[in-house]
């Protein structure tokens, strides 16, 4: 029996078990096999070309490269959204422990290709770019906003991982509160850069890249490693060479790097996990907190190949059957196979 171990993440303070084996335990659950649409057009479907008109109107678009008079990335206010830039933003409070404000703020839809179907782990790397570029302009407008904190950008691949529309997408939610889970990351950054005098995700990168057991690839400019202390299985994260706060200040001659490594993350989680769903998440400061250089912005990716019970719900400790050194190992070796 291999014994389980804990390891501490020092992004967090949080603790992750990794019970070794744990997966191969029985489970008396069939599991079901995800179902994803397989045309390139769904003429029920709101993000397809010609169905525009069931959408707002595009804020920001990509051409398409062999149609310049068409799109090729489109992004346009979500028509059912959490926060909304017309919502008042004046505090009530109802008594000392009720308290609440108006939900002002912005939450926009990319749609990342034409494709009715192809995820973005198998679209040419010049379209990963182009949605790249979209999103980036995109972050860098709301952040304009004086008025919003934070503007988090963030991908759900398939049903199991939130996703109520098949056509690919990303979304854009920005807002005038920071969450908890944000201030607790950059308290910890700002901890160890008053400490240390660097960013800890300087740090983490330079020890990632020389240990190399968890790196998956890297370019120029940017790594995809899977983290020491991996909440999940096959976790990986995408960070800068070059350190800036927040994604809508990298610089925009770093973007085809971007797009290269997270074209090839994609790819291999795609292969390794026979296109399991998944989370795409782009972290950086607070607005309140771009001018400083304790923070560093990065992408996480986590797949939902395993369930959260009732220990995360209780604890807020997470339980990865996978250490990341074989699930590296694993993407790594994903294209060699294919």
């Amino acid at each position: 029996m291999v014994t389980p171990i804990l390891r501490f993440d020092v992004t967090t303070g949080d603790w992750v078990a990794f019970p070794v084996g744990r997966a191969d335990r029985p489970v008396g659950f069939a599991s079901v096999p995800s179902i994803r649409p397989t045309t390139a057009y769904d003429d029920n479907c709101p993000f397809c070309a010609g169905q525009e008109m069931n959408t707002p109107e595009a804020v920001d678009i990509e051409p398409d490269p062999d149609a310049p008079d068409q799109w090729s990335v489109r992004a346009f206010a979500n028509r059912y959204p959490a926060l909304a830039p017309d919502a008042p933003m004046e505090r009530q409070n109802h008594g000392e422990l009720f308290r609440a404000m108006g939900g002002r703020g912005a939450h926009e839809v990319v749609v990342e290709s034409r494709h009715h179907s192809r995820p973005l782990a198998l679209q040419p790397v010049d379209q990963v770019l182009r949605l790249v570029r979209l999103l980036h302009r995109r972050a860098r407008a709301l952040s304009a906003d004086t008025s919003l904190e934070v503007v988090q950008i963030f991908k759900n691949h398939g049903r199991s991982a939130g996703s109520s529309l098949p056509h690919p997408h990303f979304q854009i939610l920005a807002a005038p509160v920071v969450p908890r889970q944000i201030r607790t990351r950059y308290a910890v950054a700002a901890e160890y850069y008053h400490a240390h005098g660097e960013s800890l995700y300087s740090a983490l990168l330079r020890a990632e890249l020389d240990d190399g057991s968890r790196v998956v690839l890297e370019n120029e400019h940017y790594v995809a490693f899977a983290p020491f202390a991996s909440r999940v299985p096959y976790e990986t994260w995408i960070v800068p060479r070059a350190p800036s706060p927040a994604f809508g200040l990298a610089q925009a001659n770093t973007l085809p790097g971007l797009a290269e490594v997270m074209h090839g993350l994609l790819y291999r989680l795609h292969v390794a996990l026979d296109d399991s769903a998944y989370n795409l998440t782009v972290n950086g400061a607070p607005r309140r907190h771009v001018d400083e250089p304790d923070f560093i912005w990065h992408m996480e990716i986590l797949p939902r190949v395993s369930a959260i019970a009732g220990f995360e719900f209780a604890t807020g400790m997470a339980i990865n059957s996978v250490l990341p050194e074989a699930a590296a190992e694993q993407l790594r070796q994903a294209v060699a196979d294919t």
